[in-house]
């Protein structure tokens, strides 16, 4: 006797699924944080965003990528350019590469607020 498939998981991706995590700047749809994909230029004369492309925001780090400087420089710029408690903000990916993901854990902005100030950071000279 020949086994039955089973049926299809209710657990698989939709297109809605993907188009919330496809830019920069998007919410997990697991948890509600905003979420921040980051390309890292560690060594950098000053830390400044560079810009916010379609897929990741450039970040210049003004330290050198050796015993997680960097990794606290970033946490201590991204948290001054946006008005936020280091506390608020956190690794969740990509602590040892240059493709960082960072969970913002706060309710006092909202992902148009913070896009909005990532926009402007990147404009400044």
């Amino acid at each position: 006797m020949a086994k039955k498939k089973p049926a299809a998981s209710a657990a698989t991706p939709t297109t809605n699924t993907v188009a919330k995590t496809d830019g920069p700047i998007f919410l997990d749809p697991k948890s509600g944080e905003i979420t921040l994909k980051i390309h890292a230029k560690p060594g950098a004369k000053i830390s400044a965003i560079t810009d916010v492309g379609e897929q990741e925001i450039g970040v210049a780090i003004a330290a050198p990528p050796r015993d997680g400087q960097a990794n606290e420089e970033l946490i201590d710029s991204m948290s001054k350019f946006l008005g936020l408690r280091k506390s608020e903000l956190a690794f969740d990916k990509g602590a040892t590469s240059r493709s960082k993901i960072l969970k913002i854990n706060t309710q006092r902005y909202t992902l148009e607020e913070i896009r909005q100030k990532l926009i402007e950071c990147a404009s400044q000279p």
